[in-house]
């Protein structure tokens, strides 16, 4: 298939193509974003939680302030939150979620347009297919003396409306996927890590 064939193909597409070449580029972005964020944010805590893991086996609770405020990002926020302010138990496991929530709404932001886009693009695809059949078998029926090749033309044509829509989708899935999984584990790590810090304080 040559360059003008692929040209003529976009255009046959029309406003279902363009639409999902647009979603593409935009989920595209979220995902490079996305993924620097959970690099720098998500990636960077493991050396800290490690650090304060140790420091908390080692009942070494003040040095751990310190170790937070040489770091940054949302862990340290969420472990200062558990070291500071309330003296009860119950007040910094509340604080800490609060900061915790406040951390995993910023990773979490976008993503639902991602689940939307993933969710989505397939069936603008079909819809796009559908208009290109439908568009394929009224030349066919106005066309005089048309053979087999011309319905097959339009039909392939209308087909590339459905693997775009595949195309977008896919990559927004797996991204989707994978971010929500990321943010939920580092949750989890972050409570199992807090609790620890508070038990470690309640027996003091």
């Amino acid at each position: 298939m040559g360059t003008a064939s692929i040209i003529d193909i976009l255009k046959a597409g029309g406003l279902t193509l363009f639409s999902l070449a647009a979603l593409s580029i935009y989920s595209l972005a979220i995902i490079a974003q996305r993924f620097k964020l959970y690099r720098d944010s998500v990636g960077g805590a493991a050396p800290f939680l490690k650090q304060t893991r140790t420091l908390v086996e080692g009942d070494k609770i003040k040095e751990i302030s310190a170790l937070a405020n040489r770091h940054s990002g949302p862990a340290p926020k969420v472990v200062m939150a558990v070291l500071v302010g309330a003296s009860s138990k119950n007040d910094r496991r509340a604080a800490a979620e609060r900061t915790l929530e406040r951390e995993v709404a910023t990773l979490e932001k976008g993503l639902p347009v991602l689940g939307t886009i993933g969710s989505t693009a397939p069936f603008i695809g079909l819809f796009g297919t559908v208009l290109g059949v439908m568009r394929a078998f009224r030349e066919l029926a106005g066309a005089a003396n048309a053979g087999p090749g011309v319905i097959a033309t339009g039909i392939s044509e209308a087909l590339v409306a459905t693997a775009a829509g595949l195309f977008v989708a896919i990559p927004a899935i797996v991204a989707y996927n994978y971010f929500t999984t990321r943010a939920n584990g580092f949750s989890d790590e972050m409570r199992w890590t807090t609790d620890e810090i508070l038990d470690k304080l309640t027996e003091r």
